[in-house]
């Protein structure tokens, strides 16, 4: 009988097989090639792995299950390992898949046939996408070497540049270091070579006169002093360099000591009109008392212990250092007081303190700390110049700390000015017993050599009484010398000598010698070179440029003996130069000369000139008379025209602007904007001396549209405003 329940599916057993690989729609064959390397080395139907390059990276597989009777029963599933977990099924009777721009690498291909829930075998095969070249492992291990030499090379040159520039950090600091070496000695040259000047020019007058004149003797003995210092501070530094200076402490009254060492500014305090006072406030903490306005108690003994052939010298430093940045008028106060530090537990818990406070300009913040370091020169705006050794600040620190002190510089906040601040221990208990002194060993020599200072102090200023006196007698000649000299001795020395001969001015700077001869034209100038404000060769240079001074013979004088230096002062027009210490017979003779030479050229000049009036006038004219003359009639015309220029002056004469240029300098050794101001402004002087004009009128009559500008530039050229022009002018009438 026949039961359906009974009847059962016979359920076929399913394989799966991967039958074709296409890429570009092109069926794989065994040996072909994809890249240069083979896609699989056997026929597709056997293959397990495919090899396929990174441009052919789109491609399709086909599968068949085997099943021919019915294959639209059949679907397939499949997945790719490394892009999912999940498989995914295609249609019934779809046996085909795409993949497209697989990323380089090695994929596994699964594939598995179903037959209404009959599975068969999981097909498995490699897929792998070759990498390009520049990603393939040896590639990769190359670009690792040349980013690595690549980095090598940066950090290598990074490292020589970080080298590099700590080596010209360092040649620069070498450099700095000798520079500042070398201004050292140049300094010292300098320093040495101007009191030496003092001592031997009088000596030589002395030798060749019987006279005695105590001025002379001391003149010499102050300035032999002065060598004597520096050579001492030279000495000291070197000694405390070697560790071999030795200190030996005495019990001293401090306020005497003061008192007395500040007796030896009072004729400098006299003459540069500077207050200069002592205050104490004994007793005190320091750092509770005020400027000047605390009242000071009546002064009494201090009993510290210092050594005083060195501690004067630090007191000696400083007190000239404020002296030399205080201007005229100035005050300069010393204070001395004691305190008590509860913070220190060292030599200054218990101190004396002494401060020297300048009314000067100060020093800027960022050099404030650094004044005390050796070579270094204080500069500043009211010498313009930084000339010194630039040890003494130094070896005053050096020997503050040796009397186990502190020194420190600070800028008033009041008002403008430096105070320096010394602050150094009571007491004898922080000395080892071989820094003590026994006060009876004091050499009487020293005693004497402190009495004849004091004695030479008394009779500092007998140099002025004698040049005052001979200012009095009438000078020989009417001719006017100027002496510009910063350095007192040498200006009131070189007046002393020449007074009897000539009539003597004194500048002390450039800026104020160029004013006075803008104003007065003295017959003759002697300069110093090395000066504050301005130098010796600018002072020349600013002469010899202008036409209305330029005849005026300078004289320059310096301790620079270099031939570059002596170049530099004839290249710029001076007349003579001299080198310290110069011989003062000589330097007469230079001027006499120098005089004559330009009396002789003005009476050639005036001789030539009445021979010319007596003689028959031929008039021939060269090509050079017949531009000047048409360069002056344009300038005639045009006087009034604010534009005229070196471009009129060319056109007019039928020239280029540059040939105009030249043609002008080679005739008058000017410029033409030089040249053309020039005539302007003789023209103005020539109307305000002649012409009831206002000074607006001159100024617009004469080409100057502003009239600030044509005060500015006719002062600039007479030394004069044009209103004291005009005045001078009709008081001469």
């Amino acid at each position: 009988s026949f039961i359906p329940y009974e009847i059962t599916e016979i359920k076929k057993e399913l394989r799966v097989i991967i039958t074709d690989l296409y890429l570009a729609n092109h069926a794989v064959k065994q040996g072909d090639k994809s890249g240069g390397n083979l896609i699989t080395e056997t026929a597709v139907i056997d293959a397990n792995k495919f090899t396929l390059a990174y441009n052919e990276n789109t491609f399709s597989l086909e599968f068949s299950a085997l099943d021919f009777n019915n294959p639209e029963r059949i679907s397939y599933q499949y997945m790719i390992d490394e892009l999912g977990n999940e498989w995914i099924s295609n249609h019934p009777g779809v046996n085909r898949v795409t993949f497209s721009n697989l990323s380089p690498g090695t994929y596994t291909f699964r594939v598995r046939a179903s037959d209404h829930g009959n599975y068969s075998n999981v097909r498995t095969v490699t897929i792998v996408i070759t990498p390009p070249w520049y990603q393939s492992w040896w590639a990769i291990c190359l670009w690792v070497l040349i980013g690595s030499a690549i980095m090598y090379t940066i950090v290598m040159y990074i490292l020589s540049r970080l080298h590099h520039k700590q080596e010209m950090l360092k040649r620069e600091h070498q450099e700095q270091i000798s520079e500042a070496k070398l201004q050292f000695f140049i300094n010292i040259s300098h320093e040495i070579r101007t009191p030496m000047t003092l001592i031997l020019s009088p000596l030589e007058k002395l030798l060749s006169e019987s006279s005695d004149k105590q001025s002379t003797y001391l003149m010499m003995y102050r300035n032999a002093q002065r060598i004597l210092r520096l050579i001492n501070q030279l000495m000291d530094i070197r000694k405390i360099d070697k560790g071999q200076m030795h200190l030996k402490f005495r019990e001293t009254d401090i306020v005497g000591f003061v008192d007395d060492l500040m007796q030896t500014f009072d004729y400098q305090a006299q003459k540069k009109s500077i207050s200069f006072c002592f205050t104490t406030n004994l007793g005190n903490n320091p750092a509770d008392n005020s400027e000047e306005e605390d009242h000071p108690t009546t002064k009494k003994e201090l009993k510290a212990w210092v050594d005083l052939n060195n501690f004067d010298k630090v007191l000696l430093n400083v007190l000239s250092n404020a002296f030399k940045y205080t201007p005229q008028g100035g005050n300069i106060s010393v204070n001395l007081s004691t305190g008590k530090d509860e913070t220190c537990r060292g030599a200054l818990k218990n101190y004396f303190e002494i401060s020297v406070t300048d009314s000067g300009i100060g020093i800027d913040k960022d050099k404030i700390e650094q004044i005390f370091e050796r070579f270094y020169q204080i500069n500043n705006d009211l010498t313009k110049s930084n000339f010194g050794t630039g040890i003494g600040l130094h070896l005053s620190r050096s020997l503050v700390e040796l009397h186990h002190g502190t020194i420190k510089a600070e800028n008033r906040k009041d008002e403008s000015g430096t105070r320096f601040i010394i602050r150094l221990p009571l007491g004898s208990d922080h000395l080892k017993a071989e820094e003590l002194e026994d006060p009876t060993q004091i050499s009487e020599g020293e005693s004497q050599q402190t009495v004849f200072e004091k004695d030479t102090t008394q009779l500092y200023g007998s140099d002025d009484d004698e040049c005052m006196q001979k200012d009095k007698v009438k000078a020989k000649t009417n001719y006017r010398v100027l002496i510009v000299e910063d350095e007192d001795d040498i200006r009131h020395y070189i007046r002393q000598e020449l007074c009897g001969e000539y009539r003597i001015a004194e500048c002390v700077n450039g800026k104020q010698a160029l004013e006075y001869i803008l104003k007065e034209k003295p017959d003759l100038v002697i300069s110093d070179v090395m000066m504050p404000e301005m130098d010796g060769n600018m002072l020349c240079q600013k002469i010899k440029q202008n036409t209305n001074i330029n005849h005026i013979p300078v004289v320059l004088l310096t301790a620079r003996s270099k031939p570059e230096d002596r170049m530099e002062g004839l290249e710029i027009g001076a007349d003579a130069y001299l080198v310290k210490p110069f011989n003062i017979d000589l330097l007469r003779l230079t001027i006499s000369n120098l005089i004559n030479n330009r009396e002789i050229l003005r009476g050639k000049f005036n001789t030539e000139k009445q021979v010319e009036d007596k003689m028959d006038k031929i008039h021939l004219k060269s090509n050079d008379e017949i531009l000047m003359e048409k360069i002056m009639r344009t300038i005639n015309e045009h006087l009034a025209d604010p534009t005229l220029n070196v471009e009129v002056l060319a056109a007019n004469a039928g020239m280029s602007r540059v040939h105009m240029h030249r043609k002008l300098k080679e005739l008058t050794n000017q410029s033409a904007r030089d040249f053309i101001r020039g005539i302007r402004l003789k023209q103005a002087a020539s109307l305000l001396k002649e012409k009831n004009l206002t000074i607006s009128e001159v100024a617009y009559a004469t080409g100057f549209s502003n009239l600030s500008h044509f005060s500015n530039t006719f002062k600039e050229f007479y030394g004069v405003s044009p209103t004291e022009y005009k005045e001078q002018s009709a008081s001469q009438m």
